[in-house]
């Protein structure tokens, strides 16, 4: 057999040829002039990437992968092909590899615009915003007026939670009057989230409406102009808006999780859960459907469905612990404490370093009455999730059933849950006037006819978002009352750097979320913990003349008991009667919850968690 063997002239003349049959998307006959030159010279690294770019645009993506890295192993100093091949596994979703070859091509060729984009997005994608920020401003300082650029730069800073330097991005990008309606449409739809970030909804559903009308497929614009909607309290049409994003992308699981609580808020039974059956019927093989469908039937006690999609779910995800945990816990609240045992240690075979299914076991062996194994299991939660409230919570109990000091010393209800009477925000003299005011205001903001279903309120609403710093004036005057009584509860604390609550201590702080909560007549919280939190919280805006009740304590906040039945020694340490402008404060791991009242009279609070800077 005789081996073709080329010179550099006819090698040479071979690539020209192909690069035009590329530029003419003649992929056939340019595989075929590769070819050529690789059969003579297999190692030609033009020859091997541009193969690459002839099986990326084939949709072969292990093959053009190959391409790439074998002709930067010949020829290492190619930022274009570490460029490709970043690109390539970008779109794979392979995000820290896609960076690292997107890095090399910018230490190669610093100025490198499009390598610049796509490390942004890498960037992105791994939840560096702060590096993909400083990516498209690079490149835009390279290239002034470049449309990605402004596009990705203004998605960024939304995403940094700085909408107004956003919407000065995204105008001026709109001012340049982009010719393609595509890329019109995109500044459009960033910005209207800028403006929804800065409460302007009416503003930013008017450009949802204008960039849909340039480019109608935009299913992430209905997911969005559902949110506004939301917040304008214009509720049925959120549910359309988000019904229009499924059917533009059946698979797009937060729309089916939005559409589901807001239709169980609505009270809309006949449709909720539905989304889930119907586009499994069109994908019957995706199980991440009867799995999202289970955790609502879970949420509502409906454990017999919710256990049938679980297990459907583990057939079709047979690598995924999340179906087996779920079953745990449903063996686990009807009774079969040994099945959900043995389910629980099956997750935690298929992943050891699961903090989760670690605390979910710790407390089923609470269940079973066997609080040693269950503090082990907690501390195994802990040892991979220190700080997480829920696994102390737990860990608390098991300490508390073994008779432990160390859980008198982590629950110590009178030294940690800390009542405030707060002075008078500015511009009131009084507490009562400020209070009937903010309770006013604040009923705009309880939308749905019911709680949300994953949260732990019963028989009531609950705002949506954070309500400070939103520009909520009323709220921001309590907030610097409520800063001077957090500052006196850090201040109070001791240094001790082996207490979960005090070893975080730390004068600067922040918030991590906050809410207004409003229960009616027999309404109550579930006891829970605030699993990201490190202080939480309870202001009182309104109360119903029923808490006057000392012996029935109805509505007063309670400490101490876990929302599972862990026996006589597992019950409430203390309750605190709620009185209006009072503020109780507290570790976010305590058990809390609230004592059911009756009363045609609302009992609305305003909570939040704080966490140390």
């Amino acid at each position: 057999m005789t081996t073709l063997v080329l010179s550099d002239q006819q090698t040479h003349a071979l690539l020209r040829q192909a690069l035009a049959r590329l530029d003419a998307n003649d992929l056939v006959q340019a595989e075929t002039l590769l070819l050529q030159i690789l059969e003579g010279r297999p190692k030609e690294p033009d020859a091997l990437q541009l193969m690459g770019l002839i099986r990326r645009a084939q949709n072969r993506p292990a093959e053009a992968e190959d391409f790439y890295r074998r002709s930067l192993a010949e020829r290492p100093a190619q930022p274009h092909v570490h460029h490709n091949l970043g690109n390539l596994l970008l779109s794979l979703n392979r995000n820290e590899e896609a960076l690292a070859a997107l890095q090399e091509a910018l230490r190669q060729k610093p100025n490198y615009v499009e390598a610049l984009l796509n490390a942004g997005k890498a960037h992105a994608a791994l939840g560096q915003n702060e590096a993909a920020e400083k990516a498209f401003s690079r490149a835009l300082w390279l290239n002034p007026g470049n449309p990605l650029a402004l596009q990705l730069l203004g998605g960024t800073l939304n995403d940094l939670g700085k909408p107004k330097e956003a919407e000065i991005v995204l105008r001026k990008a709109l001012a340049a009057q982009p010719n393609n309606p595509r890329q019109a449409a995109a500044f459009e739809h960033n910005l209207a989230v800028s403006l929804s970030l800065q409460r302007r909804y009416g503003e930013a559903i008017e450009l949802f409406d204008a960039a849909q009308a340039k480019v109608p497929d935009m299913p992430l614009a209905d997911f969005n102009r559902a949110e506004a909607l939301q917040h304008l309290g214009r509720l049925d049409e959120a549910v359309e808006s988000y019904r229009r994003a499924i059917a533009r992308m059946p698979l797009d699981l937060a729309s089916h999780k939005q559409l589901n609580d807001l239709l169980y808020r609505l009270g809309r039974e006949d449709e909720f859960l539905k989304s889930y059956d119907e586009v499994a019927s069109l994908y019957p093989d995706i199980g991440e459907l009867p799995l999202e469908k289970a955790r609502f039937q879970f949420q509502r006690e409906d454990y017999e469905a919710a256990r049938e999609n679980f297990e459907r779910a583990m057939y079709m995800l047979p690598a995924n612990v999340t179906p087996h945990d779920g079953i745990a816990l449903i063996l686990a609240r009807t009774g079969d404490l040994e099945g959900a045992i043995r389910e629980h240690e099956i997750v935690l075979r298929m992943e050891p370093a699961n903090a989760h299914g670690w605390r979910n076991y710790a407390e089923t062996l609470l269940r079973a009455g066997d609080a040693k194994k269950a503090e082990e299991a907690a501390q195994e939660a802990l040892k991979i999730e220190p700080q997480h409230q829920a696994a102390l919570a737990i860990w608390g109990t098991a300490l508390a059933l073994l008779d432990d000091p160390r859980g008198d010393a982590l629950n110590d209800y009178e030294r940690f849950v800390v009542p405030y009477e707060l002075k008078a925000p500015e511009g009131y003299s009084d507490m009562e006037s400020f209070n009937r005011d903010l309770n006013r205001y604040l009923d705009a903001l309880h939308g749905g006819k019911r709680e949300f279903l994953e949260q732990t309120l019963r028989g009531g609403t609950q705002t949506l978002d954070n309500l400070f710093g939103k520009g909520h004036d009323l709220v921001e005057r309590l907030r610097a009352r409520i800063d001077e009584a957090v500052a006196d509860y850090i201040a109070r604390m001791k240094d001790d750097a082996n207490h979960p609550l005090m070893k975080r201590r730390r004068r600067e702080f922040e918030y991590a979320a906050s809410w207004s909560a409003r229960l009616h007549d027999c309404g109550f919280h579930t006891n829970h913990t605030h699993p990201k939190g490190w202080i939480s919280s309870a202001y009182y805006v309104a109360v119903p003349d029923s808490v006057a009740d000392e012996k029935s304590r109805q509505g007063w906040i309670k400490f101490g008991e876990p929302n599972f039945d862990a026996g006589p020694k597992a019950a409430v340490r203390r309750a605190v009667k709620p009185v209006p402008g009072a503020l109780v404060l507290f570790p976010s791991y305590m058990w809390h919850g609230t004592i059911p009242f009756r009363s045609a009279e609302s009992r609305t609070t305003i909570a939040f968690d704080v966490v140390p800077l």
